[in-house]
């Protein structure tokens, strides 16, 4: 019976059959290409700081910019701000205290994000004196509250906009090209920021870049969904994991690659979202790719959703929203002044022009395998294995049982921030200059916001006829500190 009569017939339709996840990406017939007419591009505006992208990088830094007195024009693709946080449903940021659990090492614009959510009910620490935890997000109120935080400093919003191409004059970026409803557009300006999370505007200006593991593998992405319905004393997401290792998925015959986890929502305890899918060796920095990842997501998770409904608790669990986008961990980032090192996190160097601290782990989803690597601050490693088997040894070379290394946290320079072939542009979130594993630990959100920050505030520093090599980088810690930023460690 053909699936129309069946439908009319009130015949349930089949499950759907295994995806041919290799066939639906669109191909052209061999390596033409087409010339596209020259055209005049319209200005859509110019200005002191132009930031492409508006995740939490980018909110941070026109906000710390445009406070400071620049006029600053703030590109979004979609027709909200917040990224991650929001578009992708990741809802939990990363504590602003040091390993010791009791030294502030991150505050400024971070912790303002913070307590704005606080007075509207929109986000809540784990931990049990309610501050030095990590912190669970609501999506939709950070939502709100960016829009307040980049209305309020002053900053000129372009939504629904995409960042196309540059128009460059040597080493320096002369224009943005941007794609949206009104057609092609330009933004001029004297500086800029790329915090499109893949390093677009770098790109695109040429500026030389590296693409995830020394293979050129990137971490997985995820796609996260929120479900309602788990039962009080329902199985735990390591054991679901453990179960669902077991078995074959349904679209692709292989082992579930998922490093399984959930946090309850803010407002609704019957509400988790979930990290439940994983899609291996896909680079989201291209468009193929991109596009196979959101798709396969999909396919993952309707087999987590049919197995999870399965187990104990979970019977009555049903889907209630899917993640705008995927969430992305990694794909291209920048060759810096100063590529910073796993060695250099791990042992805690400190940085003559520290701009930015933490204490998140390094943290390694396996690119073309089940399973996850942790790194501490305090010498251990954790390896989490795809049935949920936990590994644990010592990355420092000392035994299991030696007592933990004392290091407080982290610390990033202004170096890493600053593309070694641009003069006037900036980067600020996933897409800095680090190596593989250090990315493992600064791609988080909470330090993000903290790049962002300390990006906006260089080019409010940053000489008229100069660019952001020539900032004053003791200026600019003072700056940061005077702002709430409780770095540790000022230059000089």
């Amino acid at each position: 019976m053909a699936l129309s009569s069946r439908l009319r017939a009130g015949v349930p339709a089949e499950d759907p059959p295994p995806f041919p996840l290799e066939n639906f990406l669109p191909t052209g017939p061999d390596q033409r290409t087409i010339t596209e007419p020259a055209r005049q591009v319209p200005v859509l505006a110019e200005c002191d700081l132009a930031v492409l992208g508006g995740g939490p990088a980018g909110v941070c830094a026109a906000v710390a910019a445009a406070r400071a007195g620049l006029r600053v024009v703030l590109v979004e693709r979609y027709g909200f701000l917040g990224g991650m946080a929001t578009a992708a449903n990741v809802n939990i940021w990363h504590s602003l205290y040091g390993n010791d659990h009791a030294t502030q090492v991150i505050g400024g614009l971070p912790e303002e994000i913070i307590r704005r959510l606080q007075r509207i009910r929109g986000i809540k620490n784990d931990a049990p004196d309610g501050q030095t935890g990590c912190w669970h997000v609501d999506s939709e109120l950070t939502k709100l509250v960016f829009d307040d935080m980049v209305l309020g400093g002053g900053v000129k919003l372009v939504f629904h906009c995409w960042m196309a191409d540059v128009v460059c004059t040597g080493r320096k970026v002369t224009a943005a090209i941007v794609e949206n409803k009104s057609g092609r557009q330009a933004i001029l300006a004297r500086l800029f920021v790329d915090c499109t999370g893949d390093a677009d505007l770098c790109r695109r200006a040429g500026a030389a870049v590296q693409l995830g593991n020394r293979q050129g593998r990137c971490q997985p992405p995820t796609l996260c969904f929120r479900v309602q319905g788990a039962k009080p004393g329902a199985v735990n997401l390591p054991a679901i994991q453990a179960e669902l290792y077991k078995l074959s998925m349904d679209y692709n015959g292989g082992k579930y690659p998922c490093f399984l986890w959930g946090t309850q929502a803010v407002n609704d305890a019957h509400e988790i979202m979930l990290a439940g899918t994983r899609v291996l060796d896909v680079n989201v920095g291209q468009a193929g790719d991109f596009t196979k990842a959101e798709i396969e997501a999909r396919y993952q998770m309707r087999w987590v959703l049919k197995n999870i409904q399965k187990m104990k608790g979970w019977e009555d669990v049903r889907l209630i929203d899917i993640a705008t986008q995927i969430g992305c961990r990694e794909s291209y980032r920048i060759m810096a002044e100063h590529q910073v090192t796993r060695d250099e996190l791990l042992h805690g160097h400190v940085f003559d022009d520290v701009i930015a601290q933490g204490n998140y782990p390094i943290d390694i989803h396996h690119p073309h395998e089940p399973g996850i690597t942790f790194e501490y601050l305090d010498g251990t490693r954790r390896i989490v294995r795809g049935d949920r088997q936990t590994i644990m040894e010592r990355w420092d070379g000392q035994p299991t049982g030696a007592p933990p290394r004392s290091t407080l946290c982290w610390t990033m320079p202004y170096r890493s921030l600053v593309p070694r072939d641009l003069d006037n542009v900036i980067a600020a979130g996933r897409c800095v200059g680090a190596d593989h594993e250090a990315a493992g630990a600064i791609r988080v959100m909470i330090n993000a916001m903290q790049f962002g920050e300390a990006a906006g505030m260089a080019a409010a520093l940053t000489p008229t006829e100069g660019g952001f090599r020539q900032v004053d980088v003791a200026r600019l810690q003072k700056q940061l500190m005077s702002l709430g930023v409780p770095l540790r460690v000022p230059c000089g």
